[in-house]
């Protein structure tokens, strides 16, 4: 009897060690990078979203662009930084400037005291994946797709 706990206490303890010392699992990714210009300026802190087209093929992933307009993305189920699944994507880009209100104000729809302002500085047709004309192909291998926004650019629904 004190055999057969023993067994069963060891083989519980392997699946234990098995489990909690396993590195985590992520799927193979493409690497993709680019800049982000507005009417030829590179955007800085800009969040940058790729969704696939198909539904079941790609996984979401995201970036967000440093002061010279570079991203990086990562997706929820790779290695971070290290791109997304290759599949066909819609993009959005998206960037907030929060800033400090003067005069405060209590604002009855939230219960809250509002004491800062978003503002976005995207045009608002890349903000949203239903009317973003910026599309891409993410392919085996690295990939460099570079966004080029246009501020007059025209908002319609796909």
């Amino acid at each position: 009897m004190r055999y057969y706990r023993l067994l069963i206490f060891l083989c519980f303890l392997s699946v234990l060690i098995f489990f909690g010392c396993k590195q985590p699992v992520y799927v193979p990714t493409e690497m993709v990078e680019g800049t982000v210009t507005l009417d030829g300026v590179p955007v800085s802190d800009a969040e940058i979203t790729f969704y696939p087209i198909q539904l079941g093929v790609g996984t979401s992933a995201m970036g967000r662009t440093d002061s010279n307009g570079t991203y990086h993305l990562s997706s929820i189920k790779g290695e971070p930084e290290k791109g997304t699944i290759a599949a066909d994507y819609n993009i959005t880009v998206s960037k907030y400037i929060t800033k400090e209100i003067e005069k405060p104000y209590f604002d009855p729809k939230q219960d809250a005291v509002i004491k800062f302002e978003s503002k976005e500085m995207i045009p608002l047709a890349y903000t949203d994946v239903e009317t973003s004309p910026l599309t891409a192909t993410v392919a085996k291998g690295k990939n460099v797709i570079d966004l080029k926004l246009d501020s007059n650019v025209i908002f319609k629904k796909k």
